[in-house]
């Protein structure tokens, strides 16, 4: 899918085109690449805006497909330095390309959170960042390699930093059997009485580990910070972890994908747009910068980075929950909309349903919504059996979808059903692992769509 969105009101202002210094070079670096040359080269934000389509992955698919074969000045100039995988988490695994300045992009925005985190709470005691074990074998395209380590993300001098200060020795990451990996994580961990500070991705990561310590408040007396996500389907995870460490805050994390930095929290925690990108937010098609957004509305993001992404859709929506006193916007992640399914019309997507789930605190935290495709309708996947009233609670909150509800009463969908699994999250971290994801990114959707989940949840049932 390609095409222009119209232009929203405040788009092309002065002070727009200010804060567009960093598109004006990247445009200018790559001005002579195949897929920039197609559109003119364009030279100003208002320019790229009205000639460049926005596009999804698989518009650069052909392109991406030059760049693999080993083909230089596609779409950055030059060739890339690495590959990381995408896509692992809901469907095929795709292969997003990193130029020098796309790593530097992604240090400059994450490095000074980082730092001013650290001097901000005086964190002197050491620090765990999540470190995955290495279960995806070593690969290369055309001699370039596929994969990162945690610790690339960082860059040298950040990295120096975490490898002086971590509780767990980045070498850990070379263990590429998972419980070989938890066993030393856990040692490690549990001998670390001056941990301060915890950042993870995913707080289901870090729950798993809570799970092996019967007393995290006492082993780590000192904590004073957890980062990790805190929005949409990850919220009730986040509640969860702060439940446990009650004596630390909970710092949300901002929104990072392979593809690129979004936003970055601010010293308050707020989630502010990333500055080492071009993000621009559509809504009932329609395109605005950051000056134009509007307290309480929802807008997908679209995203252009140093390694040759334009105008991307990237699937997250972001709702302005108002702004800084220097007028920045603070955006708080919703959900994915591409994450829809679909059975007879009905469209729930995944941030309607973690909605929902979030609404009904007698629901384990665990719980999530699958397909049923050959009874069409929903099975609630929990821990434990939910009773009729608040089944029929769940029910009624996903009828506030109007197609669901209408799918209901026509009888096209049968009623929510329930199935029980004492670990619903580690059927879902052993099937991403075997199916190359990385474990610290294992995201904990409310909603997953693909078919195989269901008989796969049935098969581990007992």
């Amino acid at each position: 899918m390609s095409g222009n969105f119209q232009d929203g009101e405040g788009a092309a202002t002065e002070r727009g085109e200010q804060k567009n210094a960093w598109l004006l070079q990247t445009l200018k670096r790559n001005r002579n690449t195949a897929y920039l040359k197609q559109f003119g080269s364009p030279e100003t934000a208002a320019a790229f805006r009205e000639r460049v389509p926005v596009c999804i992955y698989e518009d650069l698919s052909p392109w991406l497909a030059r760049i693999q074969a080993g083909d230089a000045d596609i779409l950055f100039a030059g060739r890339p330095v690495a590959y990381e995988r995408t896509g692992g988490s809901t469907g095929g695994v795709k292969l997003i390309p990193y130029t020098d300045e796309g790593l530097s992009d992604f240090q400059n925005d994450i490095v000074p959170w980082l730092i001013d985190t650290i001097q901000t709470h005086h964190i002197t005691g050491r620090v765990y960042f999540s470190i995955s074990p290495a279960t995806r074998p070593i690969a290369f395209n055309n001699g370039i390699p596929v994969g990162l380590p945690d610790a690339a993300y960082l860059g040298e001098i950040a990295g120096g930093m975490l490898t002086a200060m971590t509780a767990v020795p980045l070498d850990v990451a070379n263990l590429s059997d998972v419980t070989q990996w938890r066993q030393r994580t856990l040692a490690y961990l549990k001998a670390a009485s001056d941990l301060e500070l915890i950042s993870v991705w995913s707080p289901t990561f870090l729950l798993r580990l809570l799970d092996e310590i019967p007393d995290p408040q006492a082993c780590w007396p000192r904590l004073k910070i957890v980062s990790c996500w805190a929005s949409a389907s990850s919220r009730r995870f986040a509640d969860e972890v702060q439940r446990r460490l009650p004596h630390a805050r909970l710092q949300p994390k901002g929104l990072l994908s392979t593809e690129a930095v979004v936003t970055v929290p601010d010293r308050e925690g707020r989630p502010l747009p990333a500055r080492h990108v071009f993000i621009e937010y559509a809504k009932d098609g329609r395109f605005f910068l950051e000056d134009a957004l509007q307290m309480g509305e929802v807008y997908e993001a679209i995203v252009t980075t140093a390694s040759g992404l334009y105008r991307y859709r990237t699937g997250d929506w972001l709702r302005c929950e108002g702004h800084t006193k220097q007028g920045r916007p603070i955006l708080e992640f919703v959900g994915r909309g591409a994450l829809t399914c679909d059975l007879v019309g009905e469209k729930l997507n995944e941030s309607f349903v973690a909605r929902c789930l979030q609404a009904l605190s007698a629901l384990p935290v665990s719980s999530m919504l699958l397909p049923d495709a050959d009874c069409p309708g929903y099975v609630l996947i929990c821990t434990r059996a939910p009773s009729e009233a608040v089944l029929a609670e769940l029910e009624a909150l996903l009828c506030t979808n109007p197609q669901y509800a209408y799918a209901r009463r026509l009888g096209q969908l049968a009623p929510l059903r329930v199935l029980t699994h004492l670990e619903p999250f580690r059927v879902v971290e052993r099937t991403m692992l075997a199916r190359g994801a990385r474990l610290g990114d294992i995201k904990p959707l409310a909603l997953r769509r693909e078919a195989f989940w269901l008989p796969l949840f049935k098969s581990f049932c007992p």
